[in-house]
């Protein structure tokens, strides 16, 4: 049954490409060390002493006194004054392209990723042959969801050092989002044939696999890197979409509160698994997945919409009404969660506060020209005056 109806959440897509898109080079590739967004790691620039070392063979007292400075001050996590002290140095030493990468990496670090991509195009302008730099402007550009730039920029790096298995999963992953999927398919084989134990490039091929409808070879993709990082949450979650979409219900299930357990406090894990399990249409998991979610990110708008509306079709009114009125506190324009606690209002006979509650919702649909949100709340304010 499910072979026909399989559909894999956005959520999970997103994901699985974020993840597969590596850390950005400082120079020289990072190593990932503790320090965690969301329960993910991430590089840190104490990756910058192999650069620092190259730039200091040459460095004048001054322009050493510089980079130590942006190297402590970048330690330190104050990135912007490391910024300016690297801006200084390259004052004093033009020619020098490390130095352009590392306010790359320190502006990426802050998500500037479209100042840190103008940055890493001048190192590469100095040094068109590095692989670091081409790989750090594939990440950027990624993240800038230019995937076709993206894609450009890591061929280039892949070329320029074809050990750098780094930049082959970042073009795998960049023409997955551009819907290559045959192109990808050959980038992550290159990547298993020359690394076989690499469970990133096995995950990542089953995600293509299940974009085919090809359910079995994805499922095989996904139960070898489930071999290689048993205990990896994500990976788990991947596996549980392949054995849905092989119509596995229970064995998806099992993946999911593996999952679940290995991550409790991962908002995005415990999002997709929701998803999932929406998929498999068990409503009650998914409500207490969505839940967690958002109990572990309360910015995380998306999994307080799914959990409201969920308690919404099971006419859970009150319930409905206290999760809008979570997401109304911290999205006051949030025009469809006004509209939505309407209707919940509405359901509860609380109609002067469900009329209230449409009248904003009109509003923000006003401001926003949406005409489609308009003609529904102008519908739910005729009904509720009937």
């Amino acid at each position: 049954m499910y072979k026909q109806i399989v559909l894999i959440p956005r959520s999970i897509i997103v994901a699985i490409i974020t993840a597969t898109i590596p850390s950005i080079a400082y120079g020289a590739p990072c190593q990932q060390i503790n320090g965690k967004a969301n329960e993910t790691p991430i590089t840190f620039p104490t990756c910058a002493v192999k650069f620092m070392t190259q730039v200091h063979q040459t460095a004048s007292s001054r322009l050493d006194e510089l980079l130590r400075q942006g190297r402590e001050l970048a330690d330190a996590g104050n990135y912007q004054l490391a910024i300016r002290i690297y801006q200084q140095a390259v004052y004093l030493d033009p020619k020098n392209a490390q130095i352009y990468s590392g306010i790359a990496y320190l502006e990426a670090l802050q998500e500037n990723f479209q100042a840190a991509a103008q940055f890493y195009q001048q190192a590469i302008t100095i040094d068109p042959h590095n692989s670091n730099f081409q790989y750090g402007l594939g990440y950027t550009m990624a993240k800038l969801e230019n995937y076709q730039a993206a894609v450009t920029a890591y061929r280039r790096a892949a070329l320029l050092d074809r050990n750098n298995i780094n930049a082959h999963l970042g073009l795998g992953a960049a023409l997955f989002r551009l819907e290559k999927y045959n192109e990808a398919i050959i980038v992550y084989q290159g990547v298993i044939k020359s690394n076989p134990q690499n469970a990133e490039a096995h995950a990542a091929m089953g995600l293509v696999l299940l974009k085919q409808k090809l359910f079995p070879q994805a499922l095989a993709a996904l139960q070898e890197a489930v071999k290689l990082l048993p205990r990896d949450a994500e990976i788990q979650v991947k596996l549980a979409t392949a054995l849905l979409a092989n119509g596995d219900t229970n064995g998806s299930s099992a993946a999911l509160e593996l999952a679940s357990r290995l991550k409790p406090r991962n908002a995005d894990i415990q999002f997709q698994i929701a998803e999932i399990y929406q998929a498999q249409n068990n409503v009650k998991a998914a409500l207490s997945a969505y839940k967690r979610a958002a109990y572990a990110n309360p910015d995380l708008v998306e999994a307080k919409l799914a959990a409201a509306e969920i308690l919404l079709e099971q006419q859970n009114y009150l319930q409905a009404i206290i999760m809008y009125r979570r997401i109304i506190n911290r999205n006051p324009d949030h025009a469809n969660a006004h509209y939505k606690m309407g209707l919940a209002l509405k359901n509860r006979e609380r109609n002067r506060e469900a009329l209230r509650a449409f009248e904003t919702a009109l509003t923000l649909f006003e401001e926003q020209d949406n005409s489609e949100g308009q003609e529904k709340v102008k519908t739910a304010m005729v009904e509720l005056e009937n």
